[in-house]
């Protein structure tokens, strides 16, 4: 005996016929609905998934929604635009940047903040391809260059060279990270290898001296605590002898 609650069509009473009942997170005709709970901290942390995941190109405030399965329009409850939220991503890794660091000298306490920042900021290099467009900023950023000053304020530098002396320290970091920590491996060899390999010793000697004498580059220790130590002996005033 047919269900009196089933129409011709088979479906069920208040159901019209050839229409797909709504799902969790749809409304009536499909459509991505607002995400009920959804928070600002779940967008920050969608947008940085979705970078570290696919890269900075592919975000976008739909490919946030996407990973968040909500309509992009509930997005803009939380965060203005891409660039508020990039902002805020940034603002998150930032607030993880080296701000106390044990030593009895300022020279210490620099080494040690300079370097883990390097360690730091190597699992997130996609931040600096952002920072080198000179656009924007993360103010959680602040505490750590304020007590990079204040070891070098600290350390006897007046504080306009305070701050050139921070510049080569950022730059410094900047540069080796960018150099020695790509987005993405290249394939082998690349073209720098292919380049390196057609040197001319008489042309360039000198350089052909030295690469001849390094060891490859895979089995190279970690250079960037030694940059740092020459960078700061130049930087800072020699430390005084007892007696």
């Amino acid at each position: 005996m047919a269900n009196p609650a089933r129409g011709r069509s088979g479906s069920s009473a208040g159901e019209r016929p050839g229409v797909t009942p709504p799902v969790s997170g749809r409304g009536r005709y499909g459509r991505l609905r607002p995400r009920p709970g959804l928070t600002t901290e779940a967008v920050v942390a969608a947008g940085r998934r979705v970078i570290e995941r696919d890269g900075l190109d592919a975000l976008s405030m739909r490919t946030v929604a996407n990973e968040l399965n909500t309509a992009p329009t509930s997005l803009y409850r939380h965060v203005a635009d891409r660039d508020d939220l990039l902002v805020s991503i940034l603002e998150q890794i930032a607030a993880g940047l080296p701000v106390q660091m044990p030593g009895r000298t300022p020279r210490a306490r620099l080494r040690r903040r300079l370097v883990a920042a390097h360690d730091y900021m190597a699992d997130h290099v996609w931040v600096l391809h952002i920072l080198i467009r000179g656009e924007f900023v993360a103010e959680a950023a602040f505490a750590f260059v304020d007590a990079c000053l204040a070891d070098f304020l600290a350390a006897g530098l007046s504080p306009t060279r305070a701050m050139a002396a921070f510049n080569a320290c950022w730059h410094l970091t900047i540069g080796e990270l960018l150099d020695r920590h790509p987005l993405v491996p290249p394939r082998e060899p690349s073209q720098r290898q292919r380049a390196i390999a057609r040197i001319v010793p008489e042309r360039l000697p000198a350089l052909t001296h030295v690469a001849a004498r390094l060891p490859p580059s895979d089995q190279r220790a970690d250079e960037f605590p030694r940059a740092v130590d020459t960078l700061l002996a130049g930087l800072l005033p020699a430390p005084r002898r007892p007696g």
